[in-house]
């Protein structure tokens, strides 16, 4: 990966000169206390009883945005996103009774198993086989193979290390580059990755391009002071500089192939350490929320607030006027405040908001430095996207660990309130939800809620999850409640419920003429599929204008991918590019997944055999029926 970082400085500097950061966004109405009227009002009552953290780069400024404030979220009430709109644009005050006959039915069957009927989905491995030489399939029925043995895959990451111990690296990575890179990757060069991503838009798929190089916390992490820490944070702000300049070769390569994606992780834009700390007071706010909302009604009240969510922050002892905290949250001064007002207030958009975030010299909160730093990343992020608008191509911002999660979840908010409100043909960032997370639902509900009242399109990529091994082991060892569903079936039915209603809010906008939120769903689970396409046809959904897309990695499910791309169904493959160093731990997370449905990938193995063993015998193919084109 190139470690120059000086084109990313210019780019940044000269973005930021054009484009100011954005440090929090308010209404501008009269029914609503303005956010310059509550850091009046919060400057006259002395905020915080002492200084803490930078003062505010840039002044807050208001903008319009859809009027109103639902009283409680989405999920307590149950309505779509037309109603939702109506009720606020509605006048302050206004009956509740105006909305209610504007409740979303429920889809039928929305997580229950798919009708015994006629299945719009019919996946036909020889679409896809097709594309490949004998020479390339047999390649391919040895990672299968290899996929389905689990103690194989679970002895990979020690097989690895063994070779590098014993200095037999160059033989592993021969053995790996022919096999499981070569067929999970794209390639390392960029006309080698061009190439890859043409090939699949020849056969009606797209691409999302994915630098797969990843972040995350070192293992033997300890507290440097002085000069030491200073060279560290310089450290990690070239590598960010460095692995931002990759993706915005990333968007010049996504661009040579029409109607592209290409994936954005956060991660790589900041010091992992930086975002784990800014990330660390999500939880137990939202806990301490929770708590306090006594009657479960979404809401808390003023002493709610002052009494337990406020004391849960980092910097809450540090607050003198928790008055003037509570009416810069209350911005509409109803006396009650959601967990979506805390999320817009109390952001790290906010300057006014961050000595909350400040450690008070312990291991719970941030460092004065890391605001700094969170500014850079947000820079970068925002000169990535502006990259990409200007070249044509749509961003996916990935899901990582959850110790990161809330961070990677703010930039991706801020980056769709900036990008995503040119309508539909300006939907430029996509965030993503893993389903196996317990709040997963709540959490894209909630951000879905904040779009409709900041103004910008929702835009979702939903996914199980890929960390479930990490996420359940780290929370064992350190003694917290497992972010990640209990069982396989609960994850199933949360996903499906999280797409049951986003489709019935797209049929909603599109019944009306509205702009619909975007929902990419993103699933090896043919059933998860299968429940979505009959959910396309009964709703009546357009996807011409790709309000619903469906995705899956290259090399896996391509019986599925190559299906609905006949069937002229708006479907993508995630295309991996990088060296074989950065992408091993996405190699090794695609065997484990593999691994982890055995059943399905023996399956894959025997239709690889048979299509080898059609070929050296020279039979023909008997035709095969593939998914509805009538979507």
């Amino acid at each position: 990966m190139p470690t120059s970082a000086s084109p990313v400085v210019a780019a940044v500097t000269r973005l930021n000169a054009t484009q100011p950061l954005r440090p929090f966004v308010a209404y501008a109405q009269p029914s609503r206390l303005s956010f310059i009227q509550a850091r009046r009002a919060a400057s006259s009552a002395a905020l915080y009883s002492r200084a803490a953290g930078p003062s505010p780069a840039h002044p807050p400024r208001a903008v319009s945005g859809v009027h109103g404030k639902a009283a409680v979220s989405l999920a307590a009430r149950g309505l779509s996103a037309s109603a939702l709109t109506r009720a606020a644009a509605a006048p302050r005050g206004a009956p509740a009774a105006a909305a209610k006959d504007s409740v979303a039915p429920a889809v039928a069957d929305a997580t229950g198993s798919v009708g015994s009927g006629e299945r719009l989905l019919q996946p036909d491995a020889s679409l896809a086989l097709d594309q490949q030489s004998v020479g390339k399939l047999l390649t391919v029925w040895m990672v299968y193979q290899a996929c389905g043995s689990t103690k194989l895959v679970q002895m990979a990451p020690k097989i690895l290390k063994l070779f590098e111990k014993l200095r037999l690296s160059w033989l592993s990575n021969a053995v790996v580059r022919r096999t499981f890179f070569a067929w999970f990757c794209a390639g390392e060069k960029e006309r080698e990755i061009v190439h890859a991503m043409r090939r699949l838009k020849e056969s009606g798929i797209g691409s999302i391009l994915d630098f797969s190089a990843e972040a995350d916390l070192p293992e033997d992490a300890t507290t440097a002071g002085g000069d030491l820490a200073e060279a560290a944070r310089a450290h990690a702000n070239v590598k960010a500089d460095a692995f931002a300049k990759e993706y915005f070769h990333g968007m010049h390569m996504a661009s040579q192939v029409p109607h592209a994606f290409a994936a954005l992780k956060i991660t790589g834009l900041a010091d992992p350490e930086v975002l784990y700390r800014l990330s660390m007071p999500h939880q137990p706010l939202r806990d301490a929320f929770l708590a306090a909302d006594h009657d479960n009604d979404g809401r808390v009240d003023y002493t709610q607030f002052k009494d337990t969510v406020l004391p849960a922050m980092p910097g809450g002892a540090r607050v003198a006027s928790p008055s003037g905290m509570f009416s810069m949250v209350d911005a509409n001064g109803d006396g009650q405040v959601d967990w979506v007002d805390i999320q817009m207030a109390l952001g790290m958009d906010n300057p006014l908001a961050r000595p909350l975030y400040l450690s008070d010299g312990g291991a719970y909160g941030a460092l004065e430095s890391d605001f700094e730093d969170y500014e850079r990343m947000v820079a970068r992020a925002r000169a990535v996207v502006q990259q990409a608008a200007e070249k044509g191509v749509r961003v996916m911002i990935d899901a990582e660990h959850t110790y990161f999660q809330p961070m990677i979840d703010h930039v991706a908010l801020v980056m769709q309130r900036e990008f995503n409100t040119g309508g539909s043909s300006q939907t430029l960032v996509y965030n993503t939800y893993q389903m196996y997370r317990t709040d997963a639902l709540q959490r894209m509900t909630d951000d879905y809620e904040r779009g409709v009242r900041e103004g910008w399109r929702f835009a979702a990529k939903m996914v199980r999850g890929a960390y479930m091994e990490l996420e359940r082991g780290r929370a064992a060892s350190l003694g917290y409640a497992s972010p990640i569903n209990p069982t396989l079936e609960a994850t199933h039915a949360l996903y499906d419920r999280g797409a049951a209603q986003l489709l019935d809010r797209i049929a909603t906008a599109q019944r009306e003429g509205a702009v619909p939120p975007a929902l990419f769903v993103a699933t090896h689970n043919n059933e998860s599929i299968e429940r979505v396409l009959q959910q396309l046809q009964s709703l009546q959904i357009d996807t011409s204008a790709e309000p619903v897309m469906f995705g899956q990695l290259l090399g896996m499910q391509d019986a599925t991918s190559y299906a609905l791309a006949k069937a002229n169904i708006p479907i993508y493959k995630y295309v991996p590019y990088g060296t074989l160093d950065e992408v091993m731990p996405y190699l090794i997370r695609r065997a484990q997944e593999n691994s982890a449905v055995a059943g399905a990938i023996r399956s894959e193995a025997a239709q690889v055999m048979a299509e080898i063993r059609r070929r050296m015998l020279g039979r023909t193919r008997r035709a095969h029926s593939v998914a509805t084109s009538s979507l």
